[in-house]
């Protein structure tokens, strides 16, 4: 079992690419960006030494940095409606540069980065932001659901950034497209009900799913095989099943285990046959594990649980969180580092 970490976001939405300038001004832009790779280089070099082999990073979250001003998404009578950015726009050039910086600090340090494209937010009701109209969180469903805008989408944003990382493929543990899309898909009803923030149905979801791992695993390596493995990162290991995940293309099964139900932890061989990763889960005794009571709720018990499921990795959540239930305190880091300190991160092989 290997242990990773989610490091989600530093600025939600706009970690990659220049923030928006009502935020970060030009000239102040040189020294904000110094400062935050200092940052992260310090985190990572903090991961390597507790022994945790990779970090999955959302990269552009609910698209804020996607699009601003005259690019923002639009309100309409139909409700929200967004295009993919011109394919000479500089926030291109500018997330690739960002990400390339990732992965040299990934290389720098012998970390794996588990990259993931898009966060649900991104189709959720587009909301401005306080002061700025010009600034939108989310309302980018159009670019899931429009097969020429998610084509062009894909080939703007998704195919620039796996060229590098065929430059960078050692320090790619695998390559995810969207994090937990059920909570934007909306559910069939008799009653035509709508719900602004489920626009989507799931064969619109399904077909972004197929068109992004389709991409991911045709990227060939230097000896002519698939350079990485694509992910999903489903909220619930039921939806392995009633979204068929391999049929979509998915070569590493993934789920967000939080004691959903108060429901046990499955083993991997009832799932799927193909590898599969733990890519959540909460680290803190606060949100108890059923497995493990009525003792044992230290993050190494959990860590060792779904060791014994079968399970390749585990992803805790996480390095940025500060409630209860989820944050990763200097106790857990120090059982952590009890239980990684053998398996550093350069003895994994994908």
């Amino acid at each position: 079992m290997f242990v990773g970490i989610n490091y989600p976001w530093i600025n939600y939405g706009w970690d990659f690419g220049d923030p928006p300038p009502a935020w970060v001004t030009d000239r102040d832009l040189p020294e904000w960006r110094e400062r935050k790779r200092t940052q992260i280089d310090d985190d990572f070099r903090g991961f390597a030494s507790q022994g945790i082999f990779a970090v999955r990073w959302f990269l552009l979250g609910d698209g804020t940095n996607y699009g601003i001003d005259a690019y923002a998404p639009r309100e309409t009578n139909d409700g929200w409606t967004a295009d993919p950015l011109p394919a000479g726009h500089p926030v291109h050039d500018q997330i690739r540069e960002d990400f390339t910086f990732i992965l040299e600090t990934c290389s720098k340090h012998n970390l794996k980065l588990f990259p993931s494209l898009i966060d649900f937010p991104w189709c959720q009701e587009g909301m401005a932001v306080a002061g700025n109209r010009g600034i939108i969180k989310g309302g980018r469903h159009d670019i899931i659901r429009n097969a020429d805008k998610r084509r062009a989408f894909l080939e703007r944003v998704l195919d620039p950034l796996l060229d590098v990382s065929v430059r960078y493929a050692d320090s790619i543990y695998a390559w995810e497209l969207i994090n937990e899309p059920e909570w934007v898909v909306r559910k069939l009803s008799l009653f035509g009900e709508k719900n602004k923030n489920k626009p989507l149905s799931r064969e619109a979801m399904k077909d972004f799913i197929r068109e992004g791992t389709r991409r991911i695993n045709r990227r060939l390596d230097s000896k002519g095989r698939s350079a990485f493995r694509s992910s999903v990162g489903f909220a619930h290991w039921n939806s392995l099943g009633r979204w068929d995940a391999q049929a979509l293309g998915i070569t590493l099964a993934q789920f967000h285990y939080y004691a959903q139900g108060n429901r046990s932890l499955p083993r991997h061989s009832q799932l799927t046959a193909c590898p599969c990763v733990v890519g959540e889960f909460a680290t803190a005794a606060a949100r108890e594990w059923p497995d493990l009571r009525p003792t044992g709720q230290r993050v190494t018990d959990r860590i060792a649980c779904a060791e014994d499921r079968g399970y390749e990795a585990c992803f805790l959540w996480s390095a940025r969180a500060a409630d209860e239930a989820t944050c990763w305190t200097d106790q857990e880091q120090q059982e952590t580092l009890v239980y990684t300190r053998p398996r550093r991160s350069g003895d994994f092989r994908a």
